[in-house]
């Protein structure tokens, strides 16, 4: 059920990135949606790693723009939640990355309070900044 749901919200959100003209993200987020929904039963594995994947391949970009363009907010505080979504995204891309073994419950528990930080910083973004 779960990966069900990842695989149509990656699906809504590469409609969105095609709504705003961003169309090697939204085919890569489409896709990937799709292939989670029909092929994620047979593939957790895998999915796993594409998600980590696709996690830290966007929190350094997201990082390194970031710091390319000096960005800096109106106070100290949202400075820190400019740099806090990329490195969030990063980690829980690491902890995925690392989810066999013993330490299995522990790198979920982990990568969902870091995915419910980071929904909250962006949330607080887009009601601060609309």
């Amino acid at each position: 059920l779960l990966m069900t749901v990842a695989g149509i919200s990656l699906i809504v959100l590469g409609v969105i990135d095609l709504v705003n003209k961003l169309v090697p993200p939204a085919v890569v987020k489409m896709v990937t949606g799709a292939l989670v929904i029909l092929c994620g039963w047979v593939i957790v594995e895998a999915v796993l790693y594409i998600i980590a994947a696709i996690l830290l391949i966007f929190g350094i970009l997201l990082l390194y723009h970031n710091i390319k363009n000096n960005v800096r907010g109106c106070n100290a505080w949202e400075t820190v939640l400019e740099y806090a979504t990329p490195s969030i995204c990063i980690a829980i891309g690491i902890l995925l990355l690392f989810h066999t073994g013993a330490v299995v419950n522990f790198v979920f528990i982990a990568s969902g309070i870091l995915a419910f930080i980071e929904g909250c910083i962006m949330l607080y973004e887009a009601v601060v900044n609309p």
